[in-house]
């Protein structure tokens, strides 16, 4: 925990006297170090056998990773007072308003569709079950990975790429509604998909 904190320190003392696209950088380096330190130390690992540690300390370094740099990154983005002012709102826009209650509702659906097959006895591949069937915990990594998909449209469209800001959503949305299809199914058929 403490080298948590001093990630963060440094992050904030180096950002406080950098250009705005450089104290994104760090933000996401510090928030993808942070997240991986969280995923790869936070969580015990010890109800697995020998063999599968290393593989699920991987898969959750690399998703908390990912989350925690997103999240670093939009952070920044939010604060900066040097960013260019965008041509249309992001919370209250046409298009985004739907995705963004199509990110949290996936997230919603994955949570659900997880704890399903986990109460029928089949294994959690990418956390660990010890994780998953940790209600407070569970639900914590999916706030925070629904906050990472909004985080992630939300870099792109303070950087002006707006296409690709409702295109991140819609990919996201995509994917967590297969894994929810995938997870829904498993129990029943004994494999993921089709």
């Amino acid at each position: 925990m403490r080298l948590l904190a001093a990630v963060a320190l440094c992050s904030v003392l180096v950002c406080a006297q950098t250009p705005a696209k450089k104290r994104t950088w760090i933000a996401a380096a510090a928030g993808a170090a942070a997240g991986a330190l969280i995923g790869t130390r936070g969580l015990s690992f010890n109800a697995l056998p020998a063999t599968e540690r290393r593989a699920h300390e991987f898969r959750a370094g690399v998703a908390y990773g990912a989350i925690g740099g997103v999240l670093g990154a939009s952070l920044a983005e939010a604060v900066s007072p040097e960013s260019a002012p965008a041509p249309h709102r992001f919370w209250l826009d046409r298009w985004n308003t739907p995705l963004i209650t199509g990110i949290a509702t996936v997230q919603v659906l994955d949570f659900t569709s997880t704890r399903y097959f986990r109460d029928r006895g089949k294994d959690e591949w990418l956390l660990t079950n010890h994780l998953v069937d940790n209600r407070a915990a569970f639900t914590a990594t999916e706030i925070s990975a629904a906050a990472a998909g909004i985080g992630l449209s939300y870099l792109f469209h303070r950087s002006g790429h707006h296409r690709l800001e409702r295109w991140a959503a819609a990919g996201y949305i995509a994917f967590g509604a297969l894994s929810a299809v995938a997870n829904y199914r498993y129990p029943a058929t004994g494999h993921a998909l089709f």
